[in-house]
């Protein structure tokens, strides 16, 4: 019993570094890709030629150009570096896996596929900022679902002095 909650601490500790690093990394590429926007550097949208298509009427217009990534991605980055901020500031609170982030990425999942599905064939045209929104709600989700994860199994005892930010006692 003491062994998994040596085990369980070492987790946690780990999980906040990762949430630390994925926290500081997303907060640089946002600020990256701002600063080639607003100087207008061409650079910037070959570097993110791979990871988004940049159709410029789905991009928003920061500076002097297009932001490098479409609108969707700027808000999966947005969703991202804040789930792990989220993460990263739940400092005294122990690492589990809560079953509605779980729903709420297969419903982010979901609305972003159908909102694809719905602009693919025609039905509507989506607007920039639904495709922001929709792409921060899972790119949050997602984080926090991963991070979240921990096979420790708390007894009850165990998650009522976690709740309470109680010292547990051996």
């Amino acid at each position: 019993m003491r062994g998994d909650r040596r085990e369980h601490a070492v987790l946690t500790r780990s999980l906040r570094r990762v949430a630390i690093y994925g926290a500081m990394l997303g907060s640089m590429l946002l600020a990256a890709l701002f600063l080639i926007a607003w100087n207008g550097w061409d650079f910037g949208h070959s570097l993110f030629s791979h990871l988004c298509h940049q159709k410029s009427e789905r991009c928003f217009v920061f500076g002097a150009s297009h932001l490098a990534v479409c609108s969707r991605c700027i808000g999966i980055y947005f969703g991202m570096t804040g789930g792990c901020a989220i993460a990263w500031l739940q400092a005294k609170k122990v690492f589990t896996l809560n079953p509605w982030v779980g729903m709420i990425m297969g419903i982010s999942a979901i609305a972003n596929l159908l909102d694809f599905g719905f602009e693919w064939f025609g039905i509507y045209q989506n607007a920039i900022w639904t495709r922001a929104l929709l792409g921060q709600l899972l790119g949050m989700s997602l984080v926090l679902f991963v991070l979240l994860r921990s096979p420790y199994r708390m007894d009850r005892k165990e998650e009522e002095a976690a709740s309470m930010r109680l010292p547990e006692r051996g």
